[in-house]
Formats: C-alpha cells, structure tokens, sequence
C-alpha cells in the first residue's frame, strides 16, 4: 500500500525541516541533479504550456525526451508511457536542432537539485524528497509506504507524520514546477509596461559561423532569432534588436542578406549604440546568461496572453 504520494507543498524553511528530518530519524538516501526544458509550438497548435514536450537530462548524462502532460481520454498514469526517447549528453545539440525544425520553441527550463531522505519504522517506510528550484525555491513531497492492510491504522500514522513537519511547510502546490519558473522570470523581466526593448546578443553565433558555409549554419534555427516569435513580441508593443561586437562588419553584412532572403528581418545593433537605449526599458539577453531568447519571449507571450 502507498499512502498520500500526492502531497506536495511549498518549503517554508529548509533548516528548520532538516531538523525536523533529523529529530525523527531520517537519513539522507542520494541526490541528483536534473535539468527539465519544455517545448511548445508557437501558437499552441499542437502543444500548449499544460500539454509540452520534455527534455531531461540527469546529472548531465543520460537524456530522455518525452511528452508532459494531459490528452483526452489519456490517463495521467498512461501518459507517462507515450514515445519515451532515452539517449545521452552526447546528443543534446541534435534532440534540439530536430525540435527546432518541427516547429518547436523552449518555453521553459527547470535546474532541480532532488535530495532524498528515508526512514524505516517498524512497518512503515517513509519517504521525504526536497526539490530546490533554481530562481523559483524548494517543494518538499513525501509519503508512507507499507504491507500493512490495515487503511485506518496507516492514515492515523501519516496525519502523525504531516503534523510533524507543518512547521516547515508552506501552501500545498497546486501547479507545475515550469508554471512556477514562468511566473518567475515573467514576473522579474517584464514589471508593468516598463520594459520597452528587447536585445539579442548575436557574437555566440558569429563565433560558431562556417565563414564558408554561411547558409547552413543559420539554417540551423535553434541558434537564431525566430521570425515569430519577434511578430508577436512586436504586436505586444516589444522592439526586439540583434546586438553585435564584431569587427568584421563584411560578415555581418552577409548575416543580414542572408536572414532577409529566408525571411528573417531584425533591427541589427551595434554594441556600442547600447549605451543610447534607457537601461529601465531595457532587456539584454546576453546579460541573462541562464535564459535564452525563446523562453522570456514565450513566457512573455503567454503570460501577457493570461492576462488579457
């Protein structure tokens, strides 16, 4: 029998439940550290932020690729089961490049370290398991496991068990870990109707360019602005720039025929011009170094969508 699995709440004071933890016994088990990026289409066609395509990989090893979330007529236990890929780190770069060409944008991604604590007690084994969110805090999740048939004895032990640790506790987490991570870099990015600007550093794919294979190497769309996603950022009242250091203006030029001819249309800037842009009104990506352009233009999107 498994008794409450469900139970997960917010983290009100690591320390104090590690104490608690401590108090009653618990040993820590293992930890691993993951890192979760969900996909979506642009306009939810297919996929949606409630129903997304994952991409894990843990302990930057092992990758599997999966869908996350809800179909009709689908269980929420069957669903787990659907066209799992497993692969490893070594094929990162690909799994993306192949999204990216069926259409599918980052919408969010999680850094998780995943801290498991046990203890056995007669019967009973119990299970606690701290999930720290990177920018977004920690959510705590336990649950009882036992041979016991005994239903009303068992769930006299785990009300026991919850009031022991109410003191460490928060509210009861009612949505995903990337609505929270969403909210969050909605919430710190885009305050009120300040931000005005949005500036894509672009040296990182000046420094990958095959000087002689231009073409090819932009084709590779993960690596540069969407068309897209820069309308709609635009019909939000967004103007969103590519910015550059290189000296090599030749190059640059090239970039920009290049993108004009497939469809891609930027405002280019020079990094120097930066310094004429009001910082208050002012997004740089390059200075988010764990975000990437897709993720704050969906979570911008979508959350200005939510909102309206």
């Amino acid at each position: 029998m498994i008794l409450n699995t469900e139970n997960k709440y917010i983290c009100k004071d690591k320390e104090k439940l590690k104490e608690i933890m401590k108090r009653e016994g618990f040993i820590f088990k293992d930890s691993t550290l993951q890192r979760d990026e969900y996909f979506i289409d642009l306009n939810s066609k297919m996929l949606s932020k409630e129903a997304c395509i994952r991409l894990r990989c843990t302990n930057n090893k092992e990758i599997v690729l999966s869908f996350d979330g809800t179909i009709e007529n689908i269980s929420s236990l069957d669903i787990k089961d659907i066209q799992k890929i497993h692969s490893d780190i070594s094929q990162y770069e690909n799994i993306i490049s192949f999204l990216a060409d069926l259409g599918y944008y980052k919408y969010v991604s999680l850094n998780i370290l995943k801290e498991t604590y046990v203890k056995k007690d007669k019967e009973y084994y119990y299970n606690i398991r701290i999930d720290t969110v990177e920018n977004v805090g920690e959510f705590i999740d336990y649950s009882i496991y036992t041979e016991s048939n005994d239903t009303e004895k068992a769930n006299s032990i785990f009300n026991e068990f919850e009031k022991t640790l109410e003191e460490a506790l928060s509210e009861q987490v009612k949505n995903k870990y990337r609505d929270y991570s969403a909210k969050y870099i909605y919430n710190t990015l885009y305050k009120g109707d300040n931000l005005k600007k949005i500036l894509v550093e672009m040296d990182k794919i000046l420094c990958d360019l095959d000087v002689n294979n231009i073409e090819n190497t932009i084709k590779n769309k993960y690596t540069i602005l969407n068309l897209e996603l820069i309308e709609k950022l635009e019909q939000l009242g967004l103007e969103v720039s590519v910015v550059y250091s290189s000296a090599d203006k030749e190059l640059v030029e090239n970039i920009k025929l290049y993108l004009n001819k497939v469809g891609y249309a930027p405002n280019f800037m020079n990094i120097t011009q930066i310094k004429e842009i009001a910082v208050r009104e002012t997004l740089i990506i390059e200075k988010q170094k764990k975000i990437e352009f897709s993720e704050i233009a969906l979570c911008i999107i979508n959350n200005k969508k939510d909102r309206e």
